[in-house]
Order: structure tokens, then sequence, then C-alpha cells
């Protein structure tokens, strides 16, 4: 394999509507596609500026939540025949994250 999934240091979990996500500073829902003990992939309506740091709430069907700060490492715009969204990458700045934490938690019930 070659490209940024040889760089990540946790390997990702796909999520198919097991996660929900808010984007704590202005209430914007977000679609968890992806996450490991490093960072998260998701999609929203609006995009997020590259370097900025952000605050999330993440929320399990059993209703656990975790709260985890995060710096944009991109943000794509996809048009679809629905309308456009935007995919963004975003790694997990708690250095809890990197020892498992809460994330290591999360990732764990989801598996």
């Amino acid at each position: 394999m070659t490209g940024s999934r040889e760089r990540r240091r946790a390997p990702r979990v796909d999520l198919v509507g097991q996660l929900r996500g808010e984007l704590v500073s202005v209430d914007l829902p977000i679609i968890v596609r992806e996450i490991s003990l490093g960072g998260m992939s998701i999609e929203t309506s609006e995009a997020f500026d590259v370097e900025s740091r952000h605050s999330f709430v993440l929320t399990l069907g059993d209703g656990a939540r975790v709260f985890v700060l995060g710096r944009v490492a991109y943000s794509r715009r996809v048009d679809r025949p629905q309308g456009a969204i935007f995919v963004t990458g975003i790694q997990f700045l708690d250095d809890e994250s990197d020892a498992g934490g809460e994330v290591g938690e999360l990732v764990k019930k989801i598996h």
C-alpha cells in the first residue's frame, strides 16, 4: 500500500451510522465516516479551514459520549447530485487519544 494509509499510526474503523457527532462551537452536526485513535474523517455541509482547531462531541447509539479536540488536516468539497458536502480529516490533539483513553474506549465499543 502507498500513500496516506501507510503514514497512519492506528487503523481506521469504518462506521455505518454507529456514531453521531457535533461541532461544539457552532452546533453543527457531523457524520463520522471513519475513526481511529489518531483522528477521524467526517462529512459536513460546511468547509473547514486547514490547520484550524475545533472541539467535537461524539455520541454512540448507547449514549456514550466523548469530547475531543482536533486539528483539520484537510477539507475537500465533494459534489453529489443531491448537493455538495465536505469531507474533512481531523487529527486528534488530545494526548489521551494516543494512549487509548476515551477515544480508545469508543473505538473498542464500535469494533
